[in-house]
């Protein structure tokens, strides 16, 4: 028997007290069952929405048009949904009327997949498996209840959560699933940016992305979602197999540099290029972060993702030598950022593992950081906001107007420390000014 919290048990005591059932369902019962510790919990009942509303004193109507309310009960948030069928789908995502019942077993007969379709018990233990769900969890079997037809056509999101499970749960899929989805691919295309990016994001946190991302490739998937994705179809250079394998290769906790390492040479059918000396991608990493960009918009992603993932991408091919000066090290972190210099090292041992299929040691990175780390210690000036001198310095000071020429010395000014952080005073950052007001710009 499965350990169940003592609020859960007295939640479920709640509604077994007013005459009603209550069980544990989908993706709850599926972790459980795999061994994973319970953490969210999703809740079916016989009870109407109403009902539960007379049971708590304190439920959201989060999705009350569809039988759902949130539950405020000792300090958790329990979703509960009553018993229901489901009408048509006609905007291919939620059902356009919703029947209850006091069934539990038509309620699972509307869900997605057979491993989502088993419901627990709380206080006895009981489970209730009609479509066979605890033994593909056994097989490693991803199946549809009911065909794959049915439900792709009700929900095509369906599909790409069909893909997840095969990556994170490294299950298969079943050979209607894959079938259905090569017929019905298209009808991702009427699904919300945002919920597919919701799914992309959830197959990124899988052991190996590249499992799923190679299934919406060949199932016709991906060149409705990331069409960019499939431009090296085009060239004689495979360059998709090198992304998905660079994403793997990429730190799983990190849904950043998973991104920056599918995409980091997205634009290189693009950029292809031949001369005397052969092949080339020139200009590839900027053409990948414009690539980047546009993917990442259109799926809704946020600002803030997409600014950090593109930032990568378009770095991505920084060249470091031993040679380099610590004032060259300087503006490389001032240039890329502070953080932004180990994601770019994670970044480049991901890319050399997805050419060879294992981390090599680099002993160029290794260096590049240990340098990194022992220059943050002293907290050098790196920016316009570590000078000691600013705007209205150099306005009230020197007399200048503000405007476009503050910034110029400014920059100058933060180059002048880069390359020699002792010169970060201010009297001699304001002599400095003076110097290159009237030498470069009053000549």
């Amino acid at each position: 028997m499965l350990r169940i919290p003592g609020s859960v048990k007295r939640f479920a005591r709640a509604f077994n007290g007013a005459g009603h059932e209550l069980y544990i369902v989908g993706g709850a019962v599926r972790d459980a069952l795999l061994g994973y510790p319970l953490e969210d919990y999703d809740f079916a009942t016989s009870a109407t929405p109403r009902e539960v509303l007379q049971l708590f004193s304190h439920v959201i109507p989060t999705g009350i048009k569809h039988g759902t309310v949130t539950v405020l009960f000792e300090k958790h948030r329990f979703e509960v949904t009553t018993y229901r069928v489901d009408g048509n789908y006609t905007d291919r995502r939620r059902p356009d009327q919703v029947t209850y019942t006091s069934s539990l077993l038509e309620d699972l007969q509307r869900r997605d997949f057979t491993i989502n379709a088993i419901a627990l018990e709380p206080l006895t233990g009981t489970v209730v498996d009609p479509a066979g769900g605890r033994d593909d969890l056994k097989r490693g079997v991803i199946r549809t209840v009911g065909p794959p037809s049915d439900r792709f056509s009700e929900d095509a999101l369906r599909m790409i959560r069909a893909v997840r499970f095969h990556a994170v749960l490294n299950f298969d899929l079943s050979s209607d699933v894959i079938d259905s989805m090569r017929q019905l691919a298209p009808l991702v295309e009427q699904v919300a940016p945002e919920r597919i990016a919701s799914e992309l994001e959830k197959l990124m946190g899988a052991e190996f992305p590249s499992r799923g991302w190679e299934i919406l490739r060949t199932t016709g998937l991906l060149v409705r979602l990331v069409p960019e994705l499939e431009e090296d179809r085009s060239i004689p250079i495979e360059v998709f197999p090198h992304l998905v394998r660079t994403c793997d290769c990429a730190p799983r906790d990190n849904p950043v540099l998973r991104w920056a390492a599918l995409l980091h040479d997205a634009g290189k059918p693009r950029c292809l290029g031949e001369d005397t000396r052969g092949i080339h991608f020139h200009g590839h990493d900027e053409e990948s972060a414009r690539m980047a960009e546009e993917i990442l918009t259109r799926l809704r992603f946020s600002n803030d993702r997409i600014r950090a993932v593109t930032h990568l991408v378009r770095h991505h091919m920084f060249g470091y030598r031993s040679e380099w000066s610590d004032a060259a090290v300087r503006r490389f972190i001032a240039r890329v950022g502070e953080e932004e210099v180990f994601l770019l090292s994670a970044l480049r041992r991901a890319d050399s593992c997805g050419k060879t299929g294992r981390v090599p040691r680099d002993t160029d990175l290794d260096e590049l950081e240990s340098r990194v780390r022992t220059m943050l210690a002293d907290s050098p000036p790196l920016s316009r906001g570590n000078l000691a001198v600013n705007g209205n310095d150099l306005i009230t000071i020197l007399g200048l107007k503000p405007g476009p020429l503050v910034g110029i010395i400014l920059d100058e000014l933060l180059q002048t420390v880069l390359e020699d952080p002792k010169k970060n005073d201010r009297d001699a950052l304001l002599e400095i000014a003076r110097r290159f007001q009237s030498q470069r710009l009053n000549p």
